[in-house]
């Protein structure tokens, strides 16, 4: 053989290998070679959209590369398969709402998949709830330290809405109930502002037509979280509220156990109460009813000084908007079932006690 010619056919050789080298760099096996040695390339690509995708708890490895791929997150879900095969992730991956760049490399999804949820999640704070349960919610979801809910509840606030308030109030009653999207940047700061935002937007419109019907906003505030604590059935709401309207008009004490509930939990034996009863009380004696506070409305004429709870919209609105009706009595029904028997006078309330008396819920 001449040396040119072998020469030839090594030429022809190196230029197949380059090709079939080339070809393993793209395929499947060079992605997963490319990714474990890092030196997976960044794409550059016009198209920067976000793909978000959830994890359900309990998903397998192949559940989730099926929902990223059918999302469009990754470009190669052969090659993630691979991946995670081959690194054991999977099985220990964490449930939650991810984001990722579209069609990004399957060593960009692995890593953001090994750090953990990423992307926004939810949290939903109810109807009802005092500043000190959403805290523990808060500390709960990792978003803050005890310490951090604290001095961020403590923070002077710019809001003119919270001018209404008396000296040294928090922030009951102004905390708007509702879910609020999260994510890593999310502190007791930022959720407590986003809440004070959807006040302003939800809530402080109804200033005017608070007072149009007699009371001020952090009155309606303050008798809506009566209402909220009260009311199990939302279609009682609107009904309580007049009940609790017209005592106020009479110069009837609003005579409501949550008051007291909430009066327990204050001053010195507060602490005590909480670690023994937690913050609602379930079953009232005769001595807790003559608590001496001025959040006791069986011995306070009018209201209370301020929200014992953070009421939703739909109490705020029963508190503007009463039922027009002449109730100034209402019990638990005999029902057991949440719902209320109401009365005009109080002969009618006393038939409505012993009917609740006699049934099981009284027991």
């Amino acid at each position: 053989m001449s040396v040119r010619r072998a020469d030839a056919q090594l030429a022809l050789l190196a230029v197949a290998l380059a090709v079939l080298i080339a070809v393993a760099w793209r395929s499947t096996p060079g992605v997963v070679a490319r990714a474990l040695t890092g030196l997976e390339p960044s794409r550059a690509t016009s198209d920067q959209s976000v793909v978000r995708v959830t994890v359900p708890s309990g998903a397998n490895a192949e559940q989730i590369v099926t929902a990223l791929d059918a999302a469009g997150a990754v470009s190669d879900a052969a090659a993630l398969r691979v991946l995670m095969r081959l690194t054991g992730v999977g099985a220990d991956l964490q449930a939650g709402r991810y984001q990722f760049r579209k069609a990004s490399g399957p060593a960009e999804v692995l890593q953001i998949l090994r750090g953990g949820p990423n992307g926004v999640q939810r949290v939903t704070v109810r109807e009802g709830l005092r500043v000190e349960e959403i805290g523990a919610l808060v500390v709960h979801e990792g978003l803050a330290t005890p310490e951090e809910w604290a001095g961020a509840i403590a923070k002077a606030r710019p809001e003119a809405f919270l001018a209404q308030r008396p000296k040294d109030s928090d922030l009951t009653g102004y905390l708007f109930p509702a879910s609020y999207d999260i994510d890593r940047t999310t502190n007791a700061e930022t959720l407590i502002q986003a809440m004070l935002d959807a006040f302003s937007e939800r809530v402080a419109p109804l200033s005017e037509e608070a007072l149009a019907s007699g009371l001020t906003l952090h009155q309606a505030l303050t008798l809506a979280s009566i209402v909220e604590r009260e009311a199990v059935s939302p279609d009682e709401r609107a009904t309580v509220a007049a009940v609790f309207r017209n005592r106020l008009r009479a110069g009837i004490g609003l005579q409501a156990d949550p008051t007291v509930q909430f009066a327990l939990t204050r001053g010195e034996r507060g602490v005590a109460s909480i670690a023994q009863e937690g913050y609602w009380k379930k079953s009232l004696t005769p001595d807790d009813l003559r608590i001496d506070s001025p959040y006791n409305t069986y011995l306070m004429p009018g209201l209370p000084p301020g929200p014992i709870a953070n009421p939703g919209l739909a109490a705020i609105e029963a508190a503007i908007r009463p039922d027009p009706v002449d109730y100034l009595y209402f019990v638990a029904a005999p029902s057991c079932d949440g719902k209320h028997l109401f009365a005009t006078t109080l002969d009618q309330h006393n038939h409505n006690v012993a009917l609740f008396r006699a049934s099981p819920c009284a027991r």
